[in-house]
């Protein structure tokens, strides 16, 4: 797409921009200016640094490239021996004409990572601290003498255009304010790294400057441990490692894996990281793993991704009593793990998530100064939090989290977090003005003492939501989490957005009051894949608020209608707030007849916007719905005589990836749609669960339903009995013992804390296909209508 010149870097504007920006410079210097280039001819040349690494190499390809690009002027490299002369030079990196020139040596007063840009005596030196610290350097010269810019890896390069650049004398040094950064990698590898991201510090660097590319780390390999002890051959870890001796451990050491509530041994949950034979043979695989790839300087050991504690046996509940926290067990054993490896492999690290409550989230209680070893690193993925809050919430759940993440600071050296910019699932979708909340949790990120962050930024490959925006703002905040935040969002939208900037703006802000506004967070549904659009999750996508944006966005595109490249961000803007008129499409048609008079409009726009499909599920969904008229047909006979405001109902969702639609349109439905059951079984079940209280307990089934054959109607609807269900805050009906992916949570619905919280549960369902003896080629079962009733 051609990235349109904003103002401040238009030609006509860019001398204006250097004498001013050098001007206002806090470490301006008193002397004769430089001149850079004059009508598109330069003296300078620039200088690599003696024995340069291939980082170096980059850093001075780069900037000879990019100040080609802004002056029209060849700057020719040559080696550092060979700059004697009267030319003045820009010196990259550090080499013995440096040392002459600065008088000093440049590197000895700063830390790892900072990097210096200045002049003198007509010269320019950038070098910087550190393996990445030259390549610092001359992109933060490119980016604040000479304004280039390079938004989001959906765009190419800003680069001003000027002949004839001066330069006031210059002095600057800057650092990073996150040791580690590191966000999910889509694109040109070049936009991360000349944009300081995925280089992982020095120390820290998993593989040697030999395989420079440029080599950028993507820090997503986590729930590693059976990784390196694969209870059977199909887990899915047991192709991370082909060097691993065995898969089959569960077969051979049944031992080594969690013991369940019912005192039996199974491979589906953790390791046994009280068993002594358990982490002998574990940290035997680390450390082979460690001689097969002796570049890796970090070890990722943590829990596999199941909830829950991690062993019932004796030996394990007795470290959480030890560790006064469920994470007993792992952290046990991570402390004897890096004492080995302090002693066999110093300066190798180990990573661990700290994530779930009833997990590792908690940090263990250590004796008085006592602190975790130096070689750990605690990588804290608050993911049960709710992602539309930050840390300043009153919500207690949220200040537990933060809570949580100060008490691992006071213990540890080596403290790293995952940031979650948005909802999952259905906060993909729908609008969400997420900026201030991340802009607030890096901060408490660096209060809290955190010094790596990895963003999990759900939708960016998309450029879904305000991703390109998040994504801009959470790199300058890696960089400094002090920077003028509404400067860089005012930047941003006049650069995507043209002049239509200031109504976005406006949009942007009424988005942020709304979701700050939130007062009651919605539970359960910010971590969990898959859609769910309903009112308690998103209060503030109102009737009238979605038609004013509409208007609003109206207007956008009529003042970007000449500029094209200004229309294709307003339209990728609008899309979530589409996808919202179609959510909400029978209401807005009632209170707003006049404008929402054809969803296909909405619809289509929604497939424009985007060069490969955006949320085809949601979208068939929606059109689904709508094409089935959005009246609900009435309920049996047998309900007659029961008082309407005493029956719920409800259509399950269906967050499963499947082949087929998700929800279809079905006229004998009650709606007029019905949602498909997501891997459907035979027999057919479907069952009431808690989630937190793990009910129903040992030895009791609860509200259940299995459907043989012989209890199917094939082609037709037909009610079933769940039977009586007691509500509590996180509980729902799940449908199909081989996925649970389609299902309908009810707590959030129906639970009054302090009510009689008791319902009879019915489902309606139909069938068709050869296992349920129907005539359709595929198997398919449909739900179009739970109905609960409460006990009087």
């Amino acid at each position: 797409m051609k990235t349109p010149i904003p103002f401040f870097c238009r030609p006509s504007f860019f001398r204006l921009f250097i004498v001013i920006a050098a001007l206002l410079l806090p470490h301006a210097l008193h002397g004769a200016d430089i001149a850079l280039s004059t009508a598109g001819k330069t003296e300078f040349r620039i200088v690599k640094p003696k024995a340069a690494s291939p980082v170096d190499d980059y850093a001075v390809t780069k900037l000879s490239e990019y100040l080609k690009q802004i002056t029209g002027a060849e700057f020719p490299i040559v080696e550092a021996d060979k700059a004697s002369g009267g030319s003045p030079c820009l010196y990259v990196g550090i080499s013995a004409a440096v040392g002459e020139k600065l008088g000093t040596d440049p590197l000895k007063e700063l830390k790892n990572q900072e990097h210096i840009s200045r002049s003198k005596g007509g010269d320019i030196f950038l070098y910087g601290k550190g393996v990445h610290g030259n390549l610092s350097a001359v992109m933060e010269f490119l980016e604040t003498s000479l304004g280039w810019r390079w938004y989001s890896v959906f765009e190419k390069p800003v680069i001003p255009t000027a002949p004839a650049v001066s330069l006031k004398p210059f002095e600057r040094k800057r650092g990073f304010s996150f040791r580690s950064r590191e966000v999910g990698l889509i694109g040109d590898a070049n936009f991360f790294y000349q944009n300081g991201m995925n280089m992982a510090s020095e120390r820290w660097g998993s593989r040697s400057e030999a395989n420079f590319v440029p080599y950028l780390r993507n820090d997503k390999f986590v729930h590693s441990s059976f990784a390196y002890i694969p209870p059977t051959p199909d887990t899915v870890y047991s192709k991370s490692f082909p060097w691993m001796e065995r898969m089959d451990y569960f077969a051979t050491n049944p031992e080594f894996f969690s013991t369940n509530t019912s005192g039996k041994r199974v491979p589906n949950l953790q390791l046994c990281f009280s068993n002594p034979a358990l982490r002998q043979e574990l940290t035997r695989n680390i450390l082979k793993h460690l001689a097969i790839a002796p570049g890796n300087d970090i070890i990722t050991l943590d829990a596999a991704d199941t909830p829950d504690a991690f062993c019932y046996c004796p030996e394990c509940k007795a470290l959480e009593k030890k560790y006064q926290c469920p994470g007993g067990p792992i952290y046990d054993y991570l402390i004897e793990l890096c004492d080995d490896l302090h002693k066999q492999h110093p300066g190798k690290f180990v990573k661990t998530l700290a994530y779930r409550r009833s997990q590792t989230q908690k940090p263990p209680v250590l004796p008085a100064g006592v602190r975790l070893p130096e070689n750990l690193i605690i990588s804290f993925a608050p993911i049960e939090d709710c992602f539309f809050a930050d840390w300043h919430h009153p919500d207690a759940a949220v200040q537990e989290t933060y809570s949580d993440l100060q008490a691992w600071g006071r213990i540890t050296s080596h403290l790293w977090a995952w940031l979650y910019p948005n909802p999952w699932g259905s906060g993909e979708v729908l609008p969400v003005g997420n900026l201030r909340r991340n802009i607030n949790q890096m901060r408490l990120m660096h209060q809290a003492g955190v010094e790596g962050v990895f963003t999990d930024h759900r939708g960016a490959h998309d450029r879904s939501g305000l991703s390109e925006l998040q994504g801009y703002l959470i790199r300058k905040l890696m960089q400094n989490v002090n920077c003028d935040t509404n400067a860089l969002i005012r930047e941003f939208t006049d650069h995507q957005y043209g002049p239509a900037a200031e109504l976005a703006r406006l949009y942007l802000e009424e988005l942020e009051q709304g979701r700050e506004g939130m007062r009651e967070l919605p539970r359960a549904v910010t971590y969990t894949p898959g859609h769910r659009f309903e009112d308690h999750i998103f209060p503030y996508l109102t009737e009238e608020n979605i038609h004013r944006w509409q208007r609003r966005f109206d207007d956008m595109e009529a003042r970007v209608a000449a500029s094209p490249e200004s229309l294709i961000p307003v339209r990728l803007l609008r899309r979530e707030l589409d996808f919202a008129s179609l959510w909400k499409w029978f209401k807005l048609r009632q209170s707003h007849p006049d404008y929402f008079l054809d969803a296909t409009v909405f619809a289509n726009r929604i497939k424009a916007a985007s060069p490969r499909p955006f949320a085809p599920g949601a979208l068939a969904d929606f059109m689904a719905i709508i094409e089935g008229g959005g009246v609900e047909k009435p309920l049996p006979a047998e309900f007659d005589g029961i008082d309407r405001s005493r029956i719920q109902t409800f259509v399950p969702t269906n967050s499963g990836r499947q082949t087929g639609p998700l929800t279809v349109k079905d006229a004998e439905a009650a709606r007029g749609y019905a949602t498909t059951i997501h891997m459907p079984d035979l027999p057919l079940q479907i069952g009431f669960y808690q989630w937190e209280s793990r009910q129903p307990p040992k030895g009791k089934e609860g509200a259940r339903i299995r459907l043989e054959q012989k209890d199917i109607t094939p082609g037709k609807y037909r009610l079933y009995k769940l039977g009586d269900i007691t509500l509590t805050p996180d509980c729902w009906i799940w449908f199909s013992a081989k996925s649970w992916a389609t299902n309908q949570q009810l707590g959030e619905r129906l639970y009054e804390p302090g009510a009689v919280n008791q319902w009879e549960a019915l489902v309606s369902l139909k069938t068709d296909g050869p296992t349920y003896g129907g005539t359709a080629k595929e198997d398919l079962v449909l739900c179009d209508r739970l109905i609960l009733v409460k006990k009087p």
